[in-house]
C-alpha cells in the first residue's frame, strides 16, 4: 500500500499506459478521450473542489449511453486489478528485499516471531510445546463479493508473473524488453475478454472457484510455510534442528456443505464436493511423483540403497508386474524410480476408487486405504535417499510429505452446516411418525433434552420403519448416510465439524447427534463409549445468542452422555461465533464487546469443566463482518482463549486477495500462523494491569454505541425502504456472485430477511459503509470525561488497539458526499432527510471522536501509507458511484413494463460491472 512510491506509482501509470494502449486499440479513441475526461477531472475534483466542475462531470455521466458507459466502468474496473497486482508485487519484492538483509526481517515473519520468543526467554522446550499444539485452520466459504470469474483470475495470475518477471532484470534488457512486451499482451487479453460472469454461478462453480487457489497457489505455499518456519527454528533455536515439524496447518471448506439457506446444497452437492476435493488433491501428488520419478535416478551400482525399499516393492510385486509389463526390466538398477512408479500408479488407483464411489473393484485392491499408507511409503524413500543425498531428502521429498500430511486425500476437511430450526423440524417428522415417541413440537426444552439422550443412550442403529417423511428429513439422512460413505472411501478427515447456525438451546447439539446415529456417525462403540465421528459445533450469532453462551454451554456440559463423547474424542468442543449477524444486529461495538466476552465466558466454562476449545472465528472481509489484519486479529485475542488452535473463515474477495499468487499466500500464512503462536503464548498475551477497569469502560461504550445503532436500524420508522432505495442492494441480487439468495425473503429488507453479506455490501458501495462505525461516535462522546484512559488502553491493549485501528481504516472509506448523492435516490424526501441527518451527526461525531482519541489532526495521520493508498484511490472510485447513480436511476425508471426487456439489458449490464468495479476498487467490501 506504499502508493507514495516512486518505483510502484511508476509501474501503475506502465501497466495504465498498456491498458489505454488496448482501449484505444480495441474500443476506440473517442471511448479512451471519454475515460480519460473523467478520470482527470474527479483526479482534479478531490485536489481542489468545485462544485460547478463536479456538476460538468455528473451531466457528462447522463449524456453517456449504455455501452460508453459499460466501456468506462471496464476501464476503472481493469485499473483497479492492475493497481491491486501491482501493489502485491511491490510488497512482495520488499518483504524480498528485507529477507536479502540477513539482519532484517518484517513484523510476523516466522524469523522475528521466533526471534521474539528468544529474547522473552522462551525455552526451546516450550517453543516445541507451542508449535506441536498449534494448529491453524483457515475454512474457504462460498461467500464470493465480487463477480471476478475464474478465466480473469487465469490471466491476472499470468500477469502477476510477467510484471514480477519485470522486477527481475535491468531496465532496458532483452529479458526485461520480453516481459514487457507479454505484460502488454496480456493486458490486452485482460480488456477483450469478459470479466464479470454472465450467469448465476452453480455449488460446482463455486466449489471450482475453491480449488482454484490450491492449483493457482496453496499446492506451491503450503509447503514453502513449513520450509519458512523449519529454516527459522535451525537459525534461531539451533537445539531444535532435528525435530520434525508437525502439520500445523489443515484447510476446511464451506463450499458444498454449507446449506443454510441454500436449497441448491443437497447431499448430492456434498458428495460432488467431495470427489472434486479428492480429485484435485490426487491429481497433484502425481504430478509431484512424476517430478520425483525424474529426481531421485540414483542406481545401485553406485549408492547403497536400503533394503527396506526392495521389500516394499515386493510387497506391492502383482502391481509391480503390472506397471512394467512392458519391460520388467525398467528401473532394475533404479529402485526409487521402479517404486515411485508404483507409487503413482496406486495414486491413479485411488483416485479412481473414490471417483467410482467404490465400485470400481479393480483400482479398490490397489488403492491406498489412507493417507498413512502413501506417507509410509514416501518416507521409506526419503529414509533411504537422505544416507547417500541429504540435498534430495530436504528437497521436493519432504515437501510432498509435508503436502500429504497437511492436504490427505481430502485436500480440505469439509464443515457441515445448517439451522438449528431445520433440524427441529426433522426430529419433529421422526417423531410423529414413531408410535412410541411423543409429539416433539409440545416438549419443553428440558423434556427435549431428556427423550433425545434416552434414544441416544439405546445401543444399536436406530431404524425407520415408514417411507412417510417429508422431503426435508429424507434430505437430512440421505446427507448423514453420504457423510458415512464418504469418511469411509476418501478418510476420517474428509468432514470437518457439524456447524449448527442459530443455536439457542442445548437441544440441538443432541438433535444432530441423534441424527448422526441414524447413519451410524454418532453410537455406542465396541468398547462400550460413546462416539461422534464429526464434531458438533454451535454457532452463536445473534447479540442475545452470544449473552446466552453462558446458559447454553454449561447446560449441555451437565449432559453426562455428552460429557463422555467429549471425552472419547479428544475432550475439545469447538464453538463458532459468528461477527456477521452479531454487528448487523448490534452493531460494531456491541458486536465486538459480546464477542469478546464470550470468548472469556467460554474459557472460563471450559476450565470449570475441564475440558478444551477451539474457536471457529466466523470472520468476513469488511470490518463489520471481523475483517481486518488476520495476524493482529489473532494476537489480539483475549488472553488465555486460544490455546494453539484457531479457525477461522475465508471470504469473498478475501480469498482472492490472500491466495491468489505463491508469495502472498505464503505470506498470509505466515502472519495467521504467527499470530497464533503468539496468542498461544502467555509471554505475548499478557493481562493489562488495569484489564478490569478497561473492559468496564469498554462495556459502557458497547451500551452507548448499541443504544445508538439499534435508534437508526430498530426504531427508525423506514428505515429499511431508505436503505432499499439509496443503496444498490435491490441490485445486488442481479449479480452472479454466489448461488445462495441474496435475502431470505422476498420483499422490502429487513434486518431479519438480510443476509449479513449484502447488508455490509449495499453500504459499502454507497460510500456509507455504515455497519463498520455507525454508533462509535456517540459511543465516544458519551465517555468523553474518560478520554485519557481510552488512550491509555490504546496504548496498551491490543484488543482495543485493533479494534479502533479497524474502525479507523472501515470509517476513512466512508465518502458522505457521496453517500448524500446516493440518499436522493430515496424517493421520500421526509424519510430521507430523517435518516441522512442521523447519519452525518454521527459521522461528524466519529470523525472527531477517532481523532481526539487517536492525538491527531486527520484520519489515518500516523498510517501514512494506508492513508495514500486510500487516497489515491477515491479520485478513481468517485466516477464509478457517480456512474452507478446514474445506472440505477436508469434501471429502476426501466421497472415500467412499458419499457423493452432489451433495455433493462441495456441497462444490467454496465449495472452489474460498476458492482464488481467498487468491489475491485474498495477491495475489503463484504
Amino acid at each position: 500500500m506504499l502508493l507514495k512510491n516512486d518505483v510502484l506509482r511508476g509501474r501503475i501509470r506502465l501497466l495504465g499506459s498498456f491498458l489505454g494502449e488496448a482501449i484505444s486499440r480495441q474500443s476506440g479513441q473517442h471511448t479512451l478521450d471519454t475515460i480519460e475526461t473523467l478520470r482527470k477531472g474527479f483526479i482534479q475534483e478531490r485536489r481542489q473542489p468545485n462544485e460547478g466542475n463536479k456538476q460538468q462531470l455528473i451531466e457528462l455521466i447522463a449524456s453517456l449511453d449504455n455501452q460508453t458507459l459499460k466501456n468506462v466502468i471496464r476501464a476503472f474496473s481493469i485499473y483497479f486489478f492492475l493497481a491491486n497486482l501491482s501493489e502485491e508485487n511491490y510488497l512482495r519484492e520488499q518483504r524480498r528485499i528485507l529477507r536479502s538483509q540477513s539482519n532484517q526481517s518484517w513484523e510476523g515473519s516466522f524469523r522475528r516471531t521466533l526471534q521474539e520468543c528468544r529474547d522473552r526467554n522462551i525455552e526451546p522446550e516450550q517453543i516445541k510445546e507451542l508449535i506441536d499444539q498449534l494448529r491453524f485452520i483457515p475454512v474457504f466459504t462460498a461467500h464470493p463479493t465480487e463477480a471476478r470469474r475464474r478465466t480473469t483470475m487465469n490471466i491476472l495470475q499470468t500477469l502477476y508473473e510477467h510484471t514480477d518477471a519485470m522486477s527481475d532484470y535491468p531496465e532496458g534488457s532483452l529479458a526485461f524488453m520480453q516481459a514487457k512486451q507479454k505484460t502488454a499482451e496480456t493486458i490486452d487479453l485482460l480488456w477483450s475478454s469478459d470479466e464479470v460472469r454472465t450467469r448465476k454461478p452453480l455449488v460446482y462453480d463455486e466449489i471450482n472457484n475453491g480449488l482454484h487457489y490450491f492449483n493457482a497457489s496453496l499446492f506451491t505455499a503450503i509447503p514453502k510455510v513449513y520450509r519458512n518456519t523449519k529454516d527459522a527454528i535451525v537459525e534461531v533455536y539451533p537445539e531444535l534442528s532435528d525435530y520434525p515439524l508437525p502439520a500445523f496447518v489443515n484447510f476446511g471448506s464451506w463450499i458444498g456443505g454449507d446449506r443454510d439457506g441454500n436449497p441448491f446444497v443437497t447431499y448430492e452437492t456434498t458428495e460432488m464436493a467431495v470427489l472434486m476435493h479428492a480429485n484435485a488433491v490426487l491429481r497433484h501428488y502425481q504430478v509431484l511423483i512424476r517430478k520425483l520419478r525424474r529426481q531421485l535416478i540414483h542406481s545401485d551400482t553406485i549408492v547403497d540403497i536400503a533394503p527396506e525399499v526392495y521389500a516394499r516393492i515386493k510387497d506391492y510385486s502383482e502391481l509391480d508386474q503390472r506397471v512394467f509389463y512392458y519391460n520388467p526390466d525398467d528401473y532394475n538398477n533404479e529402485p526409487y524410480r521402479r517404486l515411485l512408479s508404483i507409487i503413482l500408479a496406486k495414486i491413479k488407483a485411488t483416485n479412481q476408487h473414490i471417483q467410482s464411489q467404490g465400485a470400481d473393484a479393480d483400482a479398490a485392491q490397489n488403492a491406498y486405504t489412507a493417507p498413512q499408507d502413501l506417507l509410509d511409503d514416501l518416507r521409506l524413500i526419503r529414509q533411504s535417499v537422505y544416507t547417500h543425498d541429504q540435498a534430495h531428502s530436504e528437497g521436493l521429498l519432504l515437501d510432498t510429505i509435508r503436502l500429504v500430511k497437511t492436504c490427505g486425500f481430502h485436500l480440505a476437511s469439509l464443515d457441515i452446516r445448517q439451522d438449528s430450526g431445520y433440524h427441529g423440524d426433522v426430529i419433529a417428522d421422526i417423531f410423529a411418525n414413531a408410535s412410541n415417541l411423543p409429539d416433539y413440537q409440545t416438549l419443553s426444552e428440558t423434556e427435549r433434552q431428556q427423550w433425545l439422550t434416552r434414544l441416544l443412550e439405546k445401543p444399536g442403529t436406530p431404524l425407520i420403519y415408514t417411507d412417510n417423511l417429508s422431503e426435508q428429513t429424507h434430505e437430512q439422512l440421505n446427507l448423514m448416510n453420504a457423510v458415512a460413505k464418504l469418511r469411509k472411501l476418501v478418510g476420517a478427515d474428509t468432514f470437518g465439524s457439524y456447524v449448527i447456525s442459530m443455536t439457542n438451546n442445548a437441544s440441538q447439539l443432541l438433535e444432530v447427534l441423534l441424527l448422526m446415529r441414524f447413519a451410524g456417525l454418532s453410537g455406542i462403540d465396541d468398547d462400550g463409549k460413546v462416539f461422534a465421528a464429526l464434531p458438533v459445533a454451535p454457532l452463536f450469532e445473534t447479540i442475545e445468542d452470544l449473552k446466552n453462551i453462558d446458559k447454553i454451554m454449561p447446560t449441555i456440559l451437565e449432559n453426562p452422555l455428552y460429557r463422555e463423547l467429549l471425552e472419547h474424542s479428544g475432550n475439545v468442543q469447538e464453538i463458532m461465533l459468528g461477527y456477521s449477524d452479531s454487528s448487523k444486529d448490534g452493531g460494531i461495538i456491541t458486536s465486538a464487546w459480546q464477542l469478546y466476552s464470550a470468548q472469556q465466558t467460554i474459557t472460563h466454562i471450559a476450565n470449570k469443566y475441564g475440558i478444551s476449545t477451539r474457536l471457529f472465528h466466523g470472520r468476513g472481509g469488511s470490518v463489520s463482518r471481523g475483517g481486518g489484519s488476520t495476524h493482529q486479529a489473532i494476537a489480539a485475542q483475549p488472553a488465555g482463549t486460544l490455546n494453539g488452535q484457531i479457525k477461522f473463515t475465508e471470504q469473498g474477495e478475501v480469498l482472492y486477495a490472500k491466495y491468489a499468487n505463491p508469495d502472498t499466500a505464503v505470506f498470509e500464512l505466515t502472519m495467521g500462523i504467527t499470530g497464533a503462536l503468539k496468542a498461544s503464548s502467555s509471554r505475548f498475551v499478557a493481562q493489562p494491569t488495569q484489564l478490569e477497569e478497561y473492559e468496564a469502560l469498554f462495556s459502557r461504550l458497547a451500551d452507548a454505541g448499541e443504544e445508538r445503532y439499534r435508534a437508526l436500524t430498530d426504531n427508525t420508522e423506514g428505515f429499511y425502504q431508505f436503505y432499499s432505495e439509496a443503496t444498490p442492494v435491490q441490485e445486488i441480487s442481479l449479480l452472479n456472485i454466489g448461488s445462495r439468495p441474496a435475502h431470505r425473503k422476498k420483499g422490502l429488507p429487513s434486518k431479519s430477511t438480510i443476509r449479513a453479506i449484502p447488508w455490509v455490501f449495499g453500504w459499502s458501495l454507497a460510500r456509507f459503509t455504515l455497519p463498520a462505525w455507525y454508533g462509535v461516535g456517540s459511543a465516544l462522546q458519551s465517555v468523553k470525561q474518560d478520554e485519557a484512559l481510552m488512550q491509555e488502553m490504546n496504548e496498551n491493549w491490543p484488543f482495543f488497539s485493533a479494534f479502533i485501528s479497524n474502525i479507523e481504516m472501515a470509517f476513512t472509506k466512508s465518502e458522505m458526499s457521496i453517500a448524500q448523492a446516493y440518499s436522493q435516490l430515496c424517493d421520500d424526501k421526509t424519510l430521507r432527510e430523517r435518516v441522512m441527518q442521523a447519519v452525518i451527526d454521527e459521522h461528524e461525531l466519529t470523525n472527531s471522536g477517532l481523532n481526539s482519541l487517536l492525538n491527531q489532526t486527520s484520519l489515518l495521520s500516523n498510517q501514512q501509507e494506508l492513508a495514500h493508498s486510500l487516497e489515491w484511490r477515491n479520485a478513481y472510485l468517485d466516477p464509478i458511484n457517480y456512474i452507478q447513480i446514474e445506472l440505477l436511476k436508469r434501471m429502476r425508471q426501466s421497472d415500467d413494463n412499458s419499457v423493452r426487456s432489451a433495455d433493462k439489458l441495456a441497462v444490467e449490464d454496465p449495472l452489474i460491472r460498476s458492482i464488481n468495479a467498487l468491489a475491485a476498487g474498495l477491495r475489503n467490501t463484504g
